[in-house]
């Protein structure tokens, strides 16, 4: 299998996440061509997968027209600007692999929906946990029939501090105009529909607003954290601290217990990030480039001067409580009734110590739990008539998502060599998203949301 690939969006998830597998194993293909608006973007991106001038293009328009360039398309843009280059590549004969989310409301993903199924093409959302170890071990505990028949699931994405901050507080994902439940959790709702195996009947939900405004900042508070903060030795939100020091992402990686002495080796890596950053030797860039992030969204230039500046000047530095355009809430819970009569919970809040996820399944048999963390997990699973526990540990991966990315893009490529269905297709993923804009409303109007049937919407299992 050797399939072409083309990237519309040249940022983290177009640049870093599943084009680099094809730098690692050249037999599945290669990146024959990248659109994104950024000059400086185009030019890393035409270094890395090894790009001619000619193939680093400012636009998808531009990508899409005339003759078909490659085999599939990665749309890697940023989420308000999914929709239109999809159907854009789904009509010039491309398959397309989509970063969630789809679209920002239900009839743009019905557009995509259809548009795939007129061209009869693959079309693939992004929705990594299905693929990370511990939801594809509990998955394929529920399919043995250990836990009988499925009665409750809980589910918990707990955003760590500096993380909410980073992305939905001085992040492009500050404003609710792109809400933070489909942007950072059509994922967990999709698990849920999968684990289920149902589509949703009722919805309920609520939120908690955010308490970083500008009446909540500390006294004497400067605008930019490194002016010289008074509050820089207690303020859990210093800019200072999470992109220079990096105190909150090493501290998160150190409690890890897998891999095995990664919690000393954070310290270490503390101290050598700066030469790291700038090494030009490749295989030292390789193997650490995973550490640009959260520094790759703050600037391009990986420099100390370079961040400096960044954080006197722009709204990454800015006191989290000042940015002033940030109103994404600070926690959200979603309750759903599933066609089949599953009950589920779930939340999503902003202040956890580590980001996690935390899973419940019960069932009529036996019961299942564990939690997944950045780099490790493990899975309980308990047996009522015996009153037997076993636990498991949980292998994961560097790539933030339990180690879900690689299995999901070459299932994706298998898919478009084949011929055979993603089972994280545009249809199977339009369910987890009308979750989202029922809670929405549900939130707004402080009413259950009946979803009713709709027979044009696959359930998750079906479709595998």
């Amino acid at each position: 299998m050797s399939l072409t690939g083309v990237v519309v969006g040249a940022g983290d998830r177009g640049y870093d996440a599943y084009a680099t597998l094809l730098l690692e194993e050249p037999e599945l293909g290669k990146i024959v061509a990248v659109a994104d608006p950024d000059a400086g973007r185009r030019k890393r991106f035409a270094k890395r997968y090894s790009l001619s001038a000619a193939d680093c293009l400012p636009g998808w328009e531009e990508l899409f027209e005339g003759p078909r360039r490659a085999d599939y398309a990665i749309i890697a843009t940023g989420d308000t600007h999914h929709v239109e280059p999809t159907i854009a590549a789904l009509q010039a004969g491309y398959h397309v692999l989509l970063e969630k989310p789809m679209a920002l409301d239900e009839a743009d993903c019905a557009r995509i929906v259809d548009a795939a199924e007129a061209a009869d093409r693959v079309v693939a959302v992004c929705h990594v946990y299905r693929y990370s170890n511990l939801f594809a071990r509990l998955q394929e505990v529920i399919q043995s029939g250990a836990l009988g028949d499925l009665v409750t699931i809980q589910l918990s994405e707990n955003v760590a501090f500096w993380h909410y901050a980073h992305s939905y507080v001085r992040g492009h994902t500050r404003s609710s105009k792109v809400p933070w439940l489909l942007q950072k959790s059509c994922h967990d709702l999709d698990l849920l529909t999968w684990l289920a195996g149902s589509p949703a009947e009722s919805v309920a939900s609520f939120i908690r607003p955010t308490e970083l405004r500008e009446e909540n900042a500390p006294e004497g508070a400067p605008e930019y954290c490194i002016e010289g903060c008074p509050h820089s030795q207690t303020c859990p939100y210093d800019a200072v601290a999470t992109y220079k020091d990096l105190t909150p992402v090493l501290g998160d990686l150190a409690m890890a217990k897998r891999p095995v002495g990664l919690g000393p080796g954070a310290s270490l890596i503390k101290a050598i990030r700066p030469k790291v950053m700038e090494s030009n030797i490749p295989v030292v860039s390789k193997k650490f480039e995973w550490w640009r992030w959260p520094v790759a969204a703050v600037t391009d230039d990986h420099t100390p001067e370079g961040l400096d500046t960044a954080l006197r000047t722009t709204r990454w530095g800015r006191c989290a409580y000042r940015v002033g355009d940030n109103d994404q809430p600070s926690s959200q819970t979603v309750s759903i009734q599933f066609q089949n009569g599953v009950l589920a919970n779930f939340t999503l809040q902003s202040t956890s110590y580590r980001t996690m996820r935390v899973v419940r399944v019960d069932g009529t048999k036996g019961s299942a739990w564990g939690e997944l963390h950045s780099l490790d997990g493990w899975l309980n699973v308990s047996d009522h008539k015996s009153g037997s526990t076993r636990k498991e540990r949980i292998p994961t991966a560097y790539d933030g998502h339990g180690g879900g990315e690689r299995p999901l893009f070459r299932e994706f490529l298998t898919a478009v060599a084949t011929g055979i269905p993603s089972t994280v297709s545009a249809k199977v993923s339009a369910e987890s998203h009308r979750i989202a804009f029922a809670a929405m409303e549900s939130a707004a109007t402080q009413q259950v949301i009946n979803l009713g049937t709709k027979p044009d919407v696959v359930p998750a299992q079906a479709a595998e």
